[in-house]
């Protein structure tokens, strides 16, 4: 796992300006994932694709981003392209560690064809996993 901080430096955004997360450490950087987090936030923001091959990554970045900041923690998977069960597993068993915890898992932006695999295994009403804000059909 490659983790690095990225400056601001000139022309960076202006720390005092309100905005949205600014995702500046790399979890997680392969051809089919990226795993980008905000330091000092709770926020996770996930691209590409979600798979057998990689979801060891996404349950490493899930703990890291936890262990940063207690508490819940926010995924946006809004450039998630395709999940395979074992991505989906990933996020419930991250999601009942959190419950145990007494946090969340809050997924952001869940494409619709993976949201209704949350559905049709029934995994979307796992302990500790709120699927907040889905698309709109």
């Amino acid at each position: 796992m490659t983790v690095w901080r990225i400056t601001g430096g000139e022309g960076g955004p202006d720390p005092g300006a309100r905005e949205g997360p600014h995702y500046d450490i790399v979890e997680h950087d392969s051809a089919l994932l990226r795993i980008t987090a905000a330091s000092g936030l709770p926020r996770v923001l996930i691209t590409g694709e979600v798979d057998v091959s990689n979801t060891a990554a996404v349950t490493r970045a899930l703990r890291a981003v936890q262990e940063r900041v207690p508490g819940d923690v926010h995924a946006d998977l809004t450039g998630v392209e395709f999940m395979d069960v074992a991505g989906l597993r990933a996020f419930t068993e991250a999601a009942g560690a959190l419950h145990d915890r007494g946090g969340l898992l809050v997924l952001h932006g869940v494409p619709p064809h993976i949201e209704r695999l949350f559905s049709l295994i029934g995994w979307n009403a796992s302990p500790g996993l709120e699927i907040h804000c889905p698309p709109r059909r």
